[in-house]
């Protein structure tokens, strides 16, 4: 039987660095039957959980919204939910199981919580009917972006990830022990765009630099006044980014 990662010291250090991530639970909405430029809501069963999310735009190209640690697809993508071009996209924005929405049951951290997640995530678009998507995942939703693509090569159309990491240093051990996902890396098949904002306080560069030596055919896009942020932060300027790449 697994036991328990040593994980909640290092998340809440990670939560006390940032900012970003807000506590106040979302109001629950009721389901939509249509689908268009308004931002919908609804829950869905997926491997014994009931997950929630969020849905916009009617586009052909499917692309799933993946919120860092403790987020959720409000608290962490409004701008991405209520810009990104919904002509050409339909974006879903997900809570992982035990955040935002997506309770019960309550968040732990297993070992594979990584690999679950990444599960839940394909798994969520599958029985949403989409035949193949793109990821644009954040910080943990980008190190969960990079499984799920390495497990589901034919699945994965492309990938935009920002503020992940891929495996730890002596310096990391504060935040992360394990190995996260670098062994997976070489299995990553799909365009890959990795962003990085050099004034990242929790993510240092080297993190992207080697993200992009290790999956094939990756392209870097530095943002020199980006933190762990910036879509966020230079919305716009991301939004623009993440489309001219996917498209």
């Amino acid at each position: 039987m697994a036991t328990a990662a040593v994980y909640p010291a290092s998340l809440r250090l990670r939560l006390l660095l940032s900012p970003l991530k807000s506590r106040t639970r979302v109001p629950q909405t009721e389901p939509a039957a249509a689908f268009g430029t308004a931002v919908t809501s609804a829950k869905v069963a997926v491997n014994g959980v009931r997950l929630h999310y969020q849905r916009t735009g009617e586009g052909e190209h499917a692309v799933l919204l993946l919120p860092g640690m403790l987020g959720s697809g409000s608290t962490d993508f409004a701008p991405q939910l209520q810009n990104l071009n919904k002509k050409r996209f339909t974006v879903v924005a997900w809570d992982p199981r035990g955040y935002g929405q997506s309770r019960p049951p309550d968040r732990d951290f297993p070992l594979d919580f990584f690999e679950r997640d990444a599960k839940d995530a394909v798994d969520l678009m599958k029985v949403l009917q989409f035949k193949q998507v793109s990821l644009l995942g954040w910080s943990d939703g980008g190190i969960t972006a990079l499984i799920a693509a390495a497990k589901n090569p034919s699945y994965i159309r492309k990938m935009v990830i920002w503020g992940a990491n891929a495996y730890v240093t002596e310096e990391d051990c504060r935040i992360y022990q394990g190995n996260i996902c670098r062994h997976l890396l070489p299995l990553i098949q799909c365009p890959t765009l990795i962003v990085h904002g050099e004034k990242d306080p929790l993510v240092p560069r080297f993190h992207a630099d080697f993200l992009h030596e290790h999956v094939k055919g990756s392209r870097l896009h530095l943002m020199p006044e980006g933190k762990h942020n910036l879509h966020l932060r230079f919305a716009n300027e991301f939004n623009k980014l993440a489309e001219d790449f996917l498209q």
